[in-house]
């Protein structure tokens, strides 16, 4: 994080400000890291390609906790399980299935996720199911928070295509104390097999974007704040991952606050 102190809670116009300033600082970098990239494919330095483009390679994601809001009913017998419901299986999270009506408001984000084989060169794995959950705007889960446990938005499960993709149609997670922005999720063998696990992991959401849909995007007011104080390197979750797993396990995004973005990520798996 750049040199900054947070502006004080009673100045949010400041921090807003703050934010959006820091948005563009990444946003330059990453343009510059694409320059070099290109440049050194150009003079054939395939070795500082690579290690620019990063992001890209086939990185085996690290195993991590489900945390306290899973809704997959592991856990005591009546935790809550949408793995169950009928419509879980979807692509887009926003609404709720099954009889509630609430829907999620947020920034858009369509997120495109490829399973690929970690051991032999990223390729494709399809027929494998993908569970995604998430917080809302503010940092609650659908379920578990206070005013949201008959809601079960932001919560969905896609299967492979052939190209091992599998994309959702979401909001843009927002930020709450003690976590960096995140999303959470878990692969399964296929859709017969939900209880047979393949992987359990989360993904972050690259800084300039945090920056400017908390500094610009309505509702985002809590995530805000609880982003000031935050930082991927710092995270209980991501800090003891490698850099190269830290790359892997950041999604590219594309897009403005505006209009939405749309992500992607490689989950390199070891067990398939």
């Amino acid at each position: 994080m750049e040199d900054w102190q947070p502006a004080s809670p009673r100045n949010p116009s400041a921090l807003r400000r703050e934010f959006s300033r820091m948005a563009r600082v990444p946003a330059r970098r990453q343009a510059l890291a694409r320059l070099l990239g290109a440049g050194a494919a150009a003079l054939g330095l395939p070795g500082l390609a690579r290690a620019v483009q990063g992001a890209d390679a086939c990185v085996a994601l690290p195993e991590e906790t489900a945390g306290p809001y899973p809704a997959n009913g592991a856990g005591p017998a009546d935790a809550p399980n949408v793995l169950s419901l009928p419509g879980i299986v979807r692509n887009d999270l926003r609404a709720s299935v099954g009889g509630p009506t609430g829907v999620a408001g947020g920034a858009p984000l369509r997120l495109t996720l490829k399973l690929a084989d970690a051991r032999n060169d990223c390729i494709a794995l399809p027929g494998r199911a993908v569970y995604l959950w998430h917080c809302t705007q503010d940092g609650g889960y659908s379920l578990y928070t206070p005013g949201l446990r008959e809601e079960n938005f932001l919560r969905g499960v896609q299967v492979a295509d052939a190209n091992g993709e599998v994309t959702f149609q979401t909001i843009f997670p927002g930020c709450y104390p003690g976590r960096y922005p995140h999303l959470h999720i878990e692969v399964y063998q296929d859709l017969e097999r939900l209880g047979h696990k393949l992987l359990t992991s989360q993904l972050a959401l690259p800084s300039d974007a945090c920056g400017a849909v908390y500094g610009e995007v309505r509702g985002y007011e809590a995530s805000l704040k609880a982003y000031a104080r935050t930082s991927l390197e710092r995270d209980g979750i991501f800090a003891d991952s490698s850099p190269a797993e830290r790359a892997a396990q950041t999604l590219r995004l594309q897009g403005d606050p505006e209009k939405g973005y749309a992500g992607h990520a490689v989950i390199g798996l070891l067990d398939y």
